[in-house]
């Protein structure tokens, strides 16, 4: 019997006892030692989850196509300096530092709730030998490598831990640039007291954020103003759509347009923009037709010029809109129109919310290939200070402070813990660091990439386990999630992808 399962057993025998003593059955902690992927989130004082799909107890075993990264938590009760060797050349490793997100006031039901008060993992400093509970590291396999089964070893507290990989033939390409659009405010560095940026000059802190996102898979950038695209457009090179800002006033708004359509021809990349968001009523849905009007007439257009509404389609608009934006924009089946989708919250998507239920945005990834969404639409990435909600106040608003109180976003009705707050500041050095949340994003990412794989390899098998792992979500949404509650299942699905697109050999997915 593994260790893990002899205290797994001793708890279950000593709680029995007190139970028959009419005494109160203690928690079992769970194991001193497990191996987590970054879906699993263990708040302070919660359970260890007693098995894992990576460690039985004696051996980490890991599976991976080339050109994937994986990601683990350590929890090692008590803490201690951790370490991670494999013995491969081409593949790389980071070890970070877990600093916890104390939730004091959950999460409201317009984020997706929350699982309750506490210390969440989320905050990543990269350190090659962490000593937090957890510690977190990256395992970035090169899409070169040959396919073998390299071993290493994992040094926590003073134990050593045998590690096997498994490199498969089966190729994960590089993660496209618009899977996620991720809003930020540049002016939010300076707030911060970082190196500041503006729009129309992208400083170096900025630049640096911009690239620490691109690495997570997510395209950071603010919508922009045409007076800024010579100078942004290198950090939007490849995406085929371009956030654009344009005014809500319909002559100046069809100067943009003209503008916009003369800047990006040739180039392959379309500007959209949301210049009415959320519309609600009658008069603003007439707001958003005179404008979409505008838009038209100055030439724009599905091919030159997108007119985006975050709201699902109407049947009295036509096809005025070239792309709805949102969660009940999207179906299965029926869908006539250009349609992404933005945030999350049960049962149409995972929450962003640090408090949230597990697996998250992990989910995203199953729920965009099942939908066919190009760009997942994240409102925000770098909201630092509550500009929303100042209350007459002078910007930037209340600083959040994840240490002590992680809400961010707070309407004085609902609030959200680290809601938009998908990257840290940092300081001069590191001006953003990556939290948990930014990781499990990528992670759905690339089992993306993998169904991807996998589908081009065996059809019938990948769209089968897709339909079981994500029946149902976003606008097709109805009463609890559809999903496994557990990132544990979503790992075990990972590995069935990774075994599907191995099937090709060294064919790359078409």
């Amino acid at each position: 019997m593994c260790r893990q399962a002899i205290v797994a057993a001793a708890f279950a025998c000593r709680a029995l006892a007190l139970a028959a003593c009419g005494g109160h059955a203690p928690v079992d902690p769970g194991p001193a030692l497990q191996i987590l992927g970054e879906g699993t989130v263990v708040r302070s004082g919660d359970p260890v989850p007693v098995t894992s799909p990576y460690f039985d107890g004696t051996t980490l075993r890991l599976t991976a196509a080339r050109g994937e990264t994986l990601g683990i938590q350590v929890l090692h009760r008590g803490g201690g300096r951790t370490g991670l060797a494999i013995g491969a050349s081409e593949v790389a490793i980071r070890g970070f530092e877990v600093r916890r997100a104390r939730v004091t006031r959950p999460s409201t039901a317009m984020f997706g709730g929350s699982r309750g008060a506490g210390d969440y993992p989320d905050l990543l400093v990269e350190k090659p030998e962490p000593q937090t509970d957890p510690a977190y590291f990256e395992i970035a396999v090169g899409a070169t490598v040959t396919p073998a089964i390299v071993h290493g070893e994992l040094a926590v507290a003073g134990r050593r831990v045998p590690v096997v990989l498994t490199i498969t033939t089966a190729i994960l390409p590089p993660l496209p640039v618009e899977g996620v659009w991720a809003y930020e405010d540049p002016r939010e560095l300076a707030w911060a007291k970082l190196p500041p940026s503006t729009l129309e000059d992208a400083s170096a802190s900025e630049r640096a954020c911009i690239a620490l996102a691109r690495r997570y898979g997510v395209l950071l950038s603010p919508d922009l103003p045409i007076s800024a695209w010579p100078a942004r457009k290198d950090l939007l090179a490849g995406a085929p759509d371009v956030p654009a800002r344009i005014p809500a006033e319909p002559v100046a708004a069809a100067a943009d347009v003209r503008a916009w359509i003369a800047a990006t021809a040739g180039t392959h990349q379309v500007p959209f923009a949301i210049p009415l968001d959320e519309p609600r009523d009658a008069a603003a849905w007439a707001a958003v037709r005179a404008l979409s009007a505008a838009v038209r007439a100055a030439g724009g257009g599905p091919a030159s010029f997108r007119y985006a509404v975050t709201a699902a389609p109407r049947a009295e608009m036509g096809d005025a809109i070239d792309l709805y934006i949102a969660p009940d924009a999207a179906h299965l089946t029926g869908d006539t129109v250009a349609r992404w989708t933005y945030n999350g919250r049960a049962p149409a998507a995972g929450s962003l919310v640090v408090d949230a239920d597990e697996p998250g945005p992990r989910t995203w990834g199953w729920i965009a290939w099942r939908y066919q969404i190009a760009t997942w639409y994240v409102w925000d990435a770098l909201y630092w200070h509550d500009r929303h909600n100042r209350h007459g106040a002078d910007l930037p608003g209340r600083a959040t402070a994840a240490a002590t109180d992680a809400v961010s976003f707070d309407d004085g009705e609902d609030h959200g813990n680290l809601d938009g707050v998908l990257l840290e500041p940092g300081d001069a050095a590191t001006p953003c660091r990556p939290t948990l949340r930014l990781a499990q994003l990528r992670r759905g990412l690339e089992d993306r990439a993998l169904l991807d794989a996998a589908f081009a390899c065996d059809p019938a098998a990948t769209k089968l386990l897709a339909e079981r792992v994500m029946p149902r979500a976003l606008g097709d949404a109805t009463g609890a999630a559809a999903w496994p509650a557990s990132d544990a299942d979503f790992e075990r699905a990972r590995v069935e992808l990774v075994t599907l697109a191995a099937a090709c050999g060294d064919r790359r997915p078409r």
